[in-house]
Order: structure tokens, then sequence, then C-alpha cells
């Protein structure tokens, strides 16, 4: 019977050893085994350049010298400025405003000082104004002073022939000065401005507005009472500190274009100071008119 050919494995890789084998030649080979081992690759070490002297003081830079500005013929900057330290008008306008809202913030929510030097609890919360909240110990909160009539004859009379033609539909100009006039006719002069678009100067000076009356007339202006009104004079009225932050501080950011006048102009400060000699004089001559009669 015939024995199946087992040709060996090495047969097919190497032509030569399988032509001996199938011609019956015995080829004694020494096989050796070869192991290529492949060399495991290093890891390469990072190496730092060498600090060189240019690599130290910086490779072209540029050298200051002691004086350098004293002996510059040229200026260091163009006439126009430096174009790093260029501001926008929009951007001061911006901080102005902040600046504002800030010291209305500071001069309006005054409160207690340091909160009286009392210990706050530990409930107490920073989210509110500044030292004036509900829950503020030594905060003492009261409502505003306000001024009124004494009489309703009192009313009547501030309320007569110049009020009733400073309130007429068309009037450009109210003048309602010297007339005694208090924070209760403020409620009624705030409803008359309201949607007035004809009165363009509006006078209240000389006369016993407190804050009251004050925030009632900034909140109706603030919200957009008489639009074309140029011009507001309120001085030598009986408001404070705080009627004059509004003025100053709060309606003066909402009417840039209003001119404000709280403060007593200075030609009528400088007159009044030129009559005091003659008013002092004229008093001293009737004392001694008054002796002289009562030898």
């Amino acid at each position: 019977s015939s024995r199946p050919v087992v040709r060996p494995s090495w047969a097919l890789l190497c032509p030569v050893r399988a032509a001996a084998w199938r011609s019956g030649t015995v080829v004694l080979a020494a096989m050796v085994l070869v192991e290529e081992i492949e060399e495991e690759e290093q890891p390469k070490e990072n190496k730092a350049p060498a600090k060189t002297e240019g690599n130290k003081k910086g490779e072209g830079a540029v050298k200051l010298k002691k004086g350098f500005l004293e002996s510059n013929s040229e200026p260091l900057y163009p006439p126009e400025g430096s174009s790093e330290g260029f501001v926008a008008p929009e951007t001061k306008k911006a901080h102005a405003e902040h600046k504002m809202n800030q010291d209305l913030n500071k001069s309006m929510n005054k409160g207690a000082e340091n909160n009286n030097n009392i210990e706050r609890p530990s409930w107490y919360t920073k989210e509110w104004p500044k030292d004036c909240q509900y829950n503020a110990p030594g905060c003492h909160l009261h409502e505003m002073e306000a001024s009124g009539h004494k009489s309703d004859i009192h009313r009547e009379m501030v309320r007569g022939e110049r009020w009733k033609e400073g309130m007429e539909p068309g009037i450009k100009s109210i003048r309602l000065s010297f007339m005694q006039a208090t924070d209760e006719d403020m409620a009624v002069l705030v409803e008359h401005l309201k949607g007035n678009k004809d009165v363009t100067e509006l006078d209240l000076s000389h006369n016993h507005i407190k804050d009251t009356g004050v925030q009632k007339l900034v909140g109706a202006l603030a919200a957009g009472a008489a639009p074309e009104l140029k011009e507001l004079r309120i001085y030598n009225n009986d408001f404070g500190d705080l009627g004059k932050v509004m003025l100053t501080q709060g309606l003066k950011v909402m009417r840039k274009k209003l001119e404000i006048v709280w403060e007593e102009p200075s030609w009528m400060k400088a007159a009044k100071e030129a009559k005091k000699p003659q008013e002092e004089g004229a008093s001293a001559e009737g004392a001694s008119a008054e002796g002289a009669s009562a030898e």
C-alpha cells in the first residue's frame, strides 16, 4: 500500500531543500534558529538647549538706558496721545452715570451709620441697601415730613387767581413763586403736568415745599410728565438733604436736558448782601429816634 507523502513544512519555505528531499538525498543541515531581537527604543532625553548669554538677556531686546526720555529728541507719544489709552465718549458717559447712581444710592440709603455700633444678627442680609432695611436693628424708619395748609382759607388763598392762570391749558410758563405753596399743592400740580406738552418753564421758588413735595414732583417728571420742560426753579423752599439729592442726582440723571435751579442764584445773594448795611443803618436810626423821643 502506498503511504502518503508527507511534505515537511520547511519544504514550503526553502526551494533548494525541497528539491533535495524529492530526490532522496539526505541533506544534513544545521538549522540555526536565529532570533531577531528588536532593540528596545530608549526614550530620547529632551535636552534643553544650553542657555546662552543671548537667551538670558533676551534676544533682540531693546536696551533702555537711564535718562533716555530726557535725551530723546522725539516725543514718546504723538500729539493725540497713545492709542492704547483712548477711551470712547460712550464709555466715559457710562462710567459717569454709574458713579452718579452709586452716589445717589449712597446718599439716599444712609440709614444708621455703622448700625449705631449695634452688632448685626446672624439673619442679617446684605442684599438690601446699605444699613437701611427692615431687619437691621438701629435703622429707624420714619415717614418724610410734609407741609400742608393750616386751614381751608389758606388753601383757597394759595389757589387763587395766579394759581388758576398757571393751570390754564396752553400756558408755557407756570410761575407760582411767593405763593406759600405746600406739598399738598404739589399733588394737584403733578396731575396738571402729566401729558402737558406746552409748559417749558416752571417756577416754584420761595414756597414751603418739603422733601415729600419734591419726591412727588421728581417722580412725575422722571416718569415723563411735562416732556418739553426746559427749566425748573425750586430754590428757597423747605426741603432738606434728601430733596437736594433727588433733584441733583436723581432728576438730573433722568432728565439731562432739564435745567434745575435748586439753589438761590448768585445775583440774588449779592443783592441781599448789598441791602444788609442799609437795613442795619435804618434800624440803628430807628432805635436812636425812639431813644430821643423817650427822653
